[in-house]
């Protein structure tokens, strides 16, 4: 908690340097800080822009600014990898290993998306220029880097299902749609494992809703997608989407 704790005071800090006027360029956020981020500025009132370069990004820079920006203003690059497809299979971690191998921040690189083998990563201008001098492998796989210009899309696919609960209190849907029990699932949550919208939630009795999307660490990302209904014996009939 402590990292969180230090990241909010970075973004009370940022959100008074933009009511002073300042135009507030910050690096790469994922989902769970992305949401404390806006949480704070929406009670505070204080302006904020995204944007990830890539459609559909997990991972998203901010602008916090009394003024209009544009998507220049964000400093994103996006690179596709050149690589031998016919010797060489790259996959998501040994791209992100390789960079942060570099002694790349995680903070300075945005998502890294694979689509039919064609493989893309975004990062901040300021890195830009050393991504490009030093990264030459990925794994023992000699590559090449061209910047990219055209819109990528991160394809997110879920994968649906109903289930028959008896409520939608978290820890029974997290245990129905990973076949493990209450109890278990009860302690997930507990241990902060787990996150509604992604904000961690430790109440084993909190009530998802529709278009509610649960995280669980090591484990994956699902929403709550309807509710069908109930049975005869009273239970409910809820579908679920898993992210593959």
């Amino acid at each position: 908690m402590e990292d969180v704790i230090k990241f909010k005071k970075r973004i009370e800090s940022a959100i008074e340097r933009s009511y002073m006027g300042n135009v507030v360029l910050l690096p790469f956020l994922d989902e769970t800080y992305g949401a404390i981020l806006e949480e704070m500025c929406k009670y505070q009132k204080a302006p904020f822009e995204k944007y990830g370069k890539i459609i559909n990004a997990d991972r998203n820079r901010y602008i916090l600014s009394q003024y209009d920006v544009s998507d220049d203003d964000f400093k994103i690059v996006v690179y596709k990898i050149k690589y031998n497809k016919k010797y060489y299979e790259i996959n998501h971690r040994n791209v992100l290993g390789s960079l942060m191998g570099l002694g790349i921040k995680r903070e300075s690189l945005g998502d890294i998306v694979i689509n039919n083998g064609d493989v893309y990563i975004a990062c901040t201008e300021e890195i830009s220029k050393f991504i490009e001098s030093e990264f030459k492998f990925v794994g023992k796989a000699p590559i090449e880097l061209e910047e990219c210009n055209e819109r990528i899309e991160n394809v997110i696919r879920y994968e649906d299902k109903n289930y028959f609960i008896s409520s939608l209190r978290i820890d029974c849907v997290v245990s129905a749609i990973y076949g493990i029990s209450r109890s278990e699932a009860q302690e997930l949550i507990i241990e902060g494992l787990v996150q509604v919208n992604h904000i961690i939630n430790m109440n084993v009795s909190h009530v998802l809703k529709i278009d509610d999307i649960v995280s669980v660490r090591h484990k994956g990302k699902f929403k709550v997608t309807a509710l069908n209904g109930k049975t005869r014996s009273d239970r409910l009939n809820v579908t679920l989407s898993k992210r593959v």
